[in-house]
């Protein structure tokens, strides 16, 4: 098994996440979102109102997948709490909303795909600039790829749009090495993907991600109990879920300056 108190040199693969790991996208989420929203319930405005907008960026750590996030919009308008769609969005609120509007999941991701497209179309540079890399990973991760070990990014948002702004900051990964929702499969089927492919051992393969129902979802896999699992702690999740991190055996909390910096930093003592 993976501990995070091991001390190990460096990772043969490093599997990232997009969304909250490598790129800050909140403010360009929540534009596509409103546009989707509009056309499903005919709101008026350029945008959501102020506090519905404020609500959506802290609620942000709930969402696993685009489709989602005018659900979750659609909550907050309907007046659910805050804490209520912090514990229960993934589990009542998102089914609930889907169910009672009759929306279609697919709809709703082609959808919102749709609203980028449109927006890339209408307007690159301002698509580019509503989202930016977080401080130092982009000059992170051109280092790693002039090195030894090999870089994937897997998202679950489309890998094109990944792609694109990964290249816009200079960051020229190849389109093999960006997964994105296309390859429909959970993360966990991901990583074993990526052991088999390039016959890696899975303690040679560090998945760093944003969410920790996603990382909890790998540590119960128990072929992959030798892969090391990181949380990112400058992505969207709650200091609940960063304490969590703390207190496990496997998963390692990891800081934006950590990650930018040697691997020899990555890995520090465990719990008593």
């Amino acid at each position: 098994m993976w501990l995070k108190e091991e001390s190990v040199t460096a990772p043969k693969i490093l599997a990232v996440d997009f969304d909250g790991v490598i790129c800050d996208t909140a403010h360009e989420t929540l534009k596509s979102t409103w546009q989707v929203y509009r056309e499903i319930w005919g709101a008026n405005g350029d945008e959501p109102p102020p506090e519905a907008a404020a609500a959506f960026h802290r609620m942000r750590p709930t969402l696993e997948i685009g489709w989602e996030a005018p659900v979750l919009l659609r909550a907050i308008l309907e007046g659910v709490p805050e804490a209520t769609l912090l514990r229960e969005f993934q589990t009542t609120w998102r089914s609930r909303i889907v169910e009672g509007n009759h929306l279609d999941p697919a709809d709703l991701a082609v959808r919102f795909d749709a609203a980028r497209d449109a927006w890339i179309q209408r307007d690159l540079p301002g698509w580019l600039a509503s989202q930016h890399f977080y401080p130092g990973v982009a000059a992170r991760l051109r280092i790693l790829l002039g090195g030894n070990v090999r870089v994937f990014v897997i998202t679950t948002k489309e890998g094109r749009f990944a792609h694109m702004l990964l290249k816009a900051n200079g960051v020229t990964l190849p389109t093999v090495q960006v997964w994105g929702k296309e390859r429909a499969r959970p993360k966990a089927d991901l990583l074993r993907v990526l052991h088999q492919e390039y016959a890696v051992d899975y303690d040679d393969i560090w998945f760093v991600e944003d969410r920790m129902p996603t990382l909890r979802a790998v540590e119960g896999q128990a072929d992959l109990e030798a892969a090391g699992l990181f949380l990112a702690t400058w992505g969207y999740n709650t200091p609940a879920e960063r304490d969590e991190a703390g207190a496990d055996r496997r998963i390692t909390p990891l800081t934006l300056e950590q990650f930018c910096g040697d691997f020899s930093g990555w890995t520090r003592s465990g719990p008593d």
